[in-house]
């Protein structure tokens, strides 16, 4: 079973997993997450809840019906409920790879690579086939550091690109 925490310092909170930090609630992060939340609408599918930022932004956009969550780990959920009382939307605990609905969603929104870099396509283009089986024709895939993945992935001569007019992205900060 993981170890899952979440600390606090300096009114900032920061989640890790089995002694590894995988995200904060810092100013710039929520600045990041609110872009990508403007660009969503409708029902939308999240891969990853971390600490519920993307899904707090998203619950702010009056364009956004509805947000569902798959998180990997219980204990994720579990840990962000103790420290924040509740959880932000909907949330199933699961493998993203593995779920499985007939619903077709507005938005799908993925952060589930560690970050946006050539060692992580495989991760990125995993997702985003995946997606592609969850959104709706006229829907968006949103990711961040889409748009420096999907740079990469037309600049590799072994890889074809995987675009689409209908995906766009927002560059996240450095961590």
């Amino acid at each position: 079973m993981p170890q899952v925490e979440i600390l606090e310092q300096k009114g900032y909170h920061f989640l890790w997993i089995d002694s590894q930090m995988f995200m904060w609630d810092v100013p710039e992060e929520f600045e990041y997450q609110r872009e990508i939340a403007r660009q969503a609408h409708g029902n939308v599918l999240v891969a990853g809840y971390g600490l519920g930022v993307s899904q707090k932004c998203l619950l702010e956009n009056p364009r956004v019906a509805s947000v569902r969550t798959v998180e990997l780990l219980r204990e994720v959920v579990d840990e962000c409920r103790r420290v924040y009382g509740s959880i932000h939307g909907e949330v199933f605990v699961g493998d993203f790879f593995d779920y499985q609905t007939e619903r077709k969603f507005d938005c799908v929104i993925g952060d589930t690579w560690a970050e946006a870099s050539a060692k992580h396509l495989d991760e990125y283009i995993r997702f985003k086939r995946k997606a592609r089986s969850l959104v709706k024709p006229d829907g968006k895939i949103i990711g961040w550091g889409m748009d420096y993945l999907e740079y990469l992935l037309t600049t590799r001569s072994k890889r074809p690109a995987l675009t689409q007019d209908h995906n766009q992205s927002t560059p996240r900060p450095n961590r």
